[in-house]
């Protein structure tokens, strides 16, 4: 059973028809002002309630011939006006200046009843009228009637100049954010195509001098060599003209160059895990492939045998994938390298917070480099 109270429908038509006419920041602000009246219509009626009273007192204080029921009527006359002055262009700003001729009738609708209230002001005492005004006196409430009237159509007019003038300097703000995560998107893409065009000559340079040895020596190893480099080059030169990867593609890569290593370095052994369900999880390029590189390098080679071991899972919607190695360990500066700054800064405009990258030592030796992406 749904015990929720059910919406008034006065209430929904009057969403409905603000929401024709209100921009969606100030259909959510009226909404949420709206919500936080009906939940505390106690409190808000006591309020006012309390205003008026004191405001007809005040008046009474001023004017004493102005008695407490006249000054409550006044005060809530008053309030009303100040209400209906102030709340449509704060709301409305939007629709109040899009069609000249439509602010232009606005004004003068409001002036026009900015005038007759005044009128009522200057006349309010039992049994007056304007015709019971002394000659001299008339200019003068036609003169304030009319000057209030001016003052409430001018003062619509202002607020709603003052609302559209923050709402363009909230839209240049975030134009303004918009360009320069677009120019730091741009600088990434433009560093990681510079990234992904140096396949790493030391490297090509060095598993081609071995292929030629092995061929020379008449090595059963040189073919295996040779697949292996077609396989890491064929996985890797794609991604020259991609901005995006997978986790799937990064480990095949991966796999490729690992390959390549212990076939060079022979004592290297290496387990990529990575689930099915995450093989097509997008993925950063070359990310991947420079934290293996880096344990390679800096934990593997080191040492010249070890193992490395390549796994990912999804946990608390991020992609976690680990990297580690059972070589020599975090030495010097921890993850200073150029190879690791420029993967967190790649993370950073990319992800923002949301992404981050941890090296920790690993038990009972080794690294171990920790990378969570948002899933």
């Amino acid at each position: 059973m749904d015990f929720t109270t059910p919406t008034p429908s006065w209430i929904r038509r009057l969403d409905a028809w603000a929401a024709r006419r209100m921009g969606p920041e100030e259909l959510a602000e009226a909404r949420g002002i709206g919500r936080s009246m009906r939940l505390n219509s106690a409190r808000w009626i006591a309020i006012a309630v309390a205003v008026i009273v004191a405001s007809a007192f005040l008046l009474h204080a001023i004017e004493p011939r102005l008695d407490i029921a006249q000054g409550v009527v006044f005060a809530s006359v008053a309030y009303s006006l100040l209400l209906l002055v102030t709340i449509p262009p704060y709301f409305g700003y939007r629709s109040l200046g899009a069609n000249p001729w439509r602010k232009a009738a606005t004004l003068l609708a409001l002036g026009l009843a900015g005038t007759a209230i005044g009128f009522l002001i200057v006349l309010f005492e039992p049994g007056r009228n304007f015709g019971d005004l002394p000659e001299h006196a008339r200019p003068i409430a036609l003169a304030v009637a009319a000057s209030f009237g001016v003052f409430v159509a001018f003062a619509t007019l202002a607020i709603a100049r003052l609302r559209l003038g923050e709402a363009e300097r909230r839209a240049a703000r975030l134009a303004a954010e918009n360009e320069r995560e677009r120019i730091a998107r741009q600088s990434v893409q433009a560093e990681l195509k510079l990234l992904q065009a140096q396949v790493e000559p030391h490297f090509l340079f060095n598993t081609l001098a071995n292929v030629r040895y092995l061929v020379q020596s008449d090595s059963a190893d040189a073919l295996p060599m040779l697949d292996h480099l077609i396989h890491y080059l064929r996985t890797a030169l794609p991604d020259i003209r991609s901005d995006s990867s997978t986790l799937g593609r990064e480990a095949e890569l991966a796999r490729a160059y690992l390959e390549i290593m212990r076939m060079r370095m022979g004592e290297l052994a290496f387990d990529i895990d990575i689930p099915h369900e995450l093989s097509s999880q997008a993925f950063p390029p070359l990310v991947l492939m420079t934290l293996v590189e880096n344990a390679v390098k800096h934990g593997i080679a080191p040492v010249g045998r070890g193992a490395i071991r390549v796994s990912a899972r999804r946990t608390d919607g991020l992609v976690e994938v680990r990297v580690a190695d059972d070589g020599r360990g975090l030495a010097g500066a921890l993850g200073q390298g150029v190879g690791l700054g420029n993967v967190r800064e790649r993370l950073a405009a990319l992800y923002g917070a949301r992404a981050r990258l941890v090296l920790e030592s690993g038990a009972p030796g080794g690294t171990v480099a920790t990378l969570e992406l948002p899933s």
